[in-house]
């Protein structure tokens, strides 16, 4: 088995990140020799060229680049080692990366969050909201150990365990034409303007599948951050949209919104929790998923 410690994935960073030799031994305060040298050696370890040299400086190879992508993710590895042993000497017990949509954040995961913090003092949570296809790249990346969002997208490699399902709605202002039907078809929506969560959104590209397959060009007049947002853009006439039914008792009085159902197979998603690899996860994280699978009634 080959083996590659963590100064000479240092080493082979800089030099792909530098695209020179004598800028990475610069940014290592060497000389280009030592570098060179620590190049040709993990090269003749692995038996493959890692870097292509030419009078404009040095690039990574297919091998290269794979070998790139392992050496942060080691040193990642070891720099979040570091830091979990030096707050484990301070008493803290455990260090849970979690990353959730806004949809997720809106089905009452803090208040499950809360209450395993609070069976489990010591354990620090950090906790970031991302657009959903963020969240399950966070994950894969290696960056989070957990992540909480709509299965809606690709999600390869990675082990998924279902926690909430949710209804989508049409969300209109009380007066518009469609606020009187019982139900929705999507391509109802399609002759009005559109507010709708970033292009980078999950539902964003769902909609925009779902136009697609009525031959509709979508008119998206304003796209917003958050459910929280987008409700207040349709509360003051800037279109129409579609968002998660649980915000129905909140943002429909607040800002005079009808959620009327949408009778579509694609509007009833499943919010997951998504890890790598839920045995290799260390024990609070471990914990923490098996705490939010306990959730799921059909368990």
């Amino acid at each position: 088995m080959h083996r590659i410690d963590p100064y000479s994935a240092r080493l082979f960073l800089s030099v792909i990140e530098e695209g020179s030799i004598a800028r990475a031994a610069a940014r290592e305060h060497i000389v280009p020799s030592a570098v060179s040298r620590r190049l040709a050696e993990l090269e003749s370890m692995f038996q493959v060229s890692l870097v292509e040299r030419s009078a404009k400086g040095a690039r990574p190879t297919p091998a290269g680049e794979a070998l790139a992508h392992h050496a942060r993710l080691l040193l990642r590895a070891l720099e979040r080692l570091d830091l979990e042993m030096t707050e484990y000497r301070r008493g803290v017990r455990g260090h849970v990366r979690v990353r959730v949509s806004a949809s997720a954040l809106a089905t009452g995961l803090p208040r499950l969050l809360q209450a395993f913090m609070q069976g489990h003092e010591g354990v620090r949570l950090d906790l970031e909201e991302m657009d959903t296809p963020q969240v399950f790249r966070e994950v894969s990346g290696g960056q989070a150990d957990i992540g909480v969002a709509p299965d809606i997208v690709r999600h390869e490699g990675l082990q998924v365990f279902p926690y909430h399902r949710y209804d989508l709605c049409a969300v209109v202002p009380e007066g518009h034409p469609l606020a009187r039907r019982e139900t929705l078809y999507y391509r109802d929506m399609l002759a009005y303007d559109q507010a709708e969560l970033t292009s980078g959104s999950a539902l964003s590209v769902l909609l925009d599948a779902a136009a697609s397959q009525h031959g509709a060009v979508k008119r998206t007049r304003i796209r917003a951050m958050g459910f929280e947002s987008v409700c207040r853009m349709i509360g003051t006439g800037m279109g129409i949209g579609v968002g998660p039914s649980f915000l129905a008792p909140t943002h429909g009085p607040m800002y005079r919104l009808r959620f009327v159902p949408l009778d579509e197979p694609w509007a009833h998603p499943l919010i997951c929790v998504v890890v790598r690899d839920l045995a290799g996860l260390p024990v609070a994280a471990r914990g923490l998923v098996e705490y939010l699978r306990g959730t799921w009634p059909g368990r």
